[in-house]
């Protein structure tokens, strides 16, 4: 029976074949732009983000634990990763929000189902596609909580409704091993019905062509997307969250203005390690 092998890697997600009822999420071997470095350079920019980070900067805050996880211009420290990433979803960092119940869901040392879940439901609450799109396999799915139709329902249509590419896999291994229709899946089956899926020659379920947009996008050096992002932090963040009398959070920058939330569809650049 086929079944979903969820590779979560900032919401890269790959399905392969196996048995149905062990749905696997775990680190993603592709390539990104940051990797394990231990040159002068990638030290130096680690000490300018860990400055701004002490700034303030939700954004700096974000790259800073980025940066502990994958072992860039540090030794890879999974704990002082999630301590930045915490901080930096407190300001609302979506991306942050997202790379903790990834984190939380994948790590042996720090595994913590609930945690990754409250993380999870925060950055699809700002309609995070990834978030949206995992949470739904885990509930769909009975290897961390019991089966929850309404709540896999939930959140797959939300995940239809943004269009996520790898929506259509999941659609096909549900259909293969339980009923799709309005009893069980009733807010997936009116998307369905809405924006029918398309059957390739092979068998494959996939977008119509004309729900597909391709964007071809050149990302810049890796160095030069930091050495910008660094201008952004170089003041210090006097207050936090929308204490601000009439700023509201997303006004505020080092609230949401983060290059960890930007990152997603290389838009600019950066991946989390294996996230």
């Amino acid at each position: 029976m086929k079944s979903i092998i969820l590779c979560t890697v900032f919401c890269l997600i790959a399905f392969t074949s196996s048995a149905y009822a062990n749905i696997e999420i775990s680190k993603d071997q592709s390539s990104s732009l940051i990797k394990y470095c231990q040159l002068d350079e990638c030290k130096s920019y680690f000490k300018m983000y860990k400055k701004a980070a002490s700034r303030g900067h939700a954004g700096a805050m974000a790259i800073l634990g980025q940066f502990y996880y994958i072992g860039y211009g540090t030794e890879p420290n999974e704990e002082q990763a999630i301590r930045f990433l915490k901080r930096a979803a407190r300001y609302a960092d979506t991306s942050a929000q997202y790379k903790l119940g990834v984190i939380y869901l994948t790590s042996k040392e720090n595994y913590d189902f609930d945690a990754a879940i409250k993380f999870l439901n925060k950055a699809a609450k700002k309609d995070d596609e990834r978030a949206n799109l995992l949470l739904g396999i885990i509930y769909y799915n009975n290897q961390f909580t019991p089966q929850n139709f309404v709540l896999a329902d939930k959140y797959l249509s939300k995940s239809y409704q943004q269009r996520h590419l790898k929506i259509p896999a999941v659609i096909g291994n549900i259909k293969a091993n339980v009923s799709l229709d309005n009893s069980n899946f009733p807010l997936l089956f009116e998307e369905l019905n809405k924006t029918p899926l398309l059957v390739a020659n092979d068998g494959a379920i996939q977008w119509p062509e004309d729900e597909i947009e391709v964007l071809t996008i050149t990302s810049p050096p890796l160095t030069k997307i930091l050495t910008e992002n660094l201008i952004a932090y170089r003041r210090a963040i006097t207050t936090t969250g929308s204490r601000i009398p009439g700023k509201s959070c997303g006004e505020i920058i080092g609230c949401l203005q983060s290059l960890g939330g930007n990152l997603y569809g290389l838009a600019p650049f950066i991946k989390l390690g294996g996230l």
